[in-house]
């Protein structure tokens, strides 16, 4: 990581790197929250990759340093995964996001699953999963925000490329994989499983569907580095 980018004493995301203006959530963590001293390093980024650093003075950001862009990445990483009950989902995102994953799909119900939204809920729940996702971002520095789409069924996340689905038994390879999607509380059923075609196995132990989903990403991360 850019040595600037790590140092800096806050990380926020704005429309206009050029002329930074901070929402009003923004503007109350660095103000109310992190109590910002004059004269201290804020980094600002459009989260398409451009970033640069900025100063705080007087409750406004100051361009001080040169705009950097980061390329985007070669694969996009993505972690499919069913909601579970309680915050453990965003608990999840918020875990994705500092792994390192791209893309998070949450997943509409599928058989086994305990969490089923209506519409209403589903709507408030992904914009609050995207909220999250962009203060994960923020807190470790990543200059592409996330995206989080949902809930999408099943069948279109399997029609997608490189995907597999997290079965014990499955491969312990990740070669090529792209995408891992990790079912509800009981897993996918032998039919569900069979949609994707291709398994891949997070480890000799039962893991909580929220625990699944960040190891599958942790898993994904790491190998896409080699």
């Amino acid at each position: 990581m850019n040595d600037d980018l790590r140092r800096s004493a806050a990380h926020v995301f704005v429309t206009d790197i050029g002329d930074p203006v901070l929402d009003d959530d923004d503007a109350h963590h660095l103000t109310r929250v992190l109590r910002l001293r004059a004269g201290q390093k804020v980094s600002v980024s459009d989260g398409r990759g451009a970033w640069r650093i900025c100063e705080w003075r007087d409750g406004l950001l100051v361009s001080v340093g040169d705009v950097s862009v980061m390329n985007a990445p070669t694969d996009v990483l993505t972690v499919a995964l069913s909601p579970v009950k309680g915050d453990r989902t965003d608990w999840a995102i918020e875990k994705l996001v500092e792994v390192g994953i791209d893309r998070i799909v949450v997943l509409a119900p599928v058989e086994r699953s305990v969490v089923r939204w209506d519409d209403t809920k589903s709507l408030a729940n992904i914009e609050r999963f995207r909220r999250i996702s962009r203060a994960a971002a923020a807190q470790c520095r990543r200059v592409f925000l996330p995206t989080v789409e949902g809930p999408v069924p099943l069948s279109d996340v399997v029609a997608g490329t490189n995907v597999a689905i997290a079965e014990p038994g499955g491969s312990p390879v990740l070669d090529g994989v792209t995408t891992i999607i990790v079912g509800p509380e009981g897993g996918f059923t032998e039919e569900e499983v069979a949609l994707a075609g291709a398994t891949v196995d997070l480890g000799p132990t039962v893991l909580r569907a929220d625990t699944a989903a960040v190891v599958a990403a942790t898993l994904m991360v790491a190998h896409s580095r080699r």
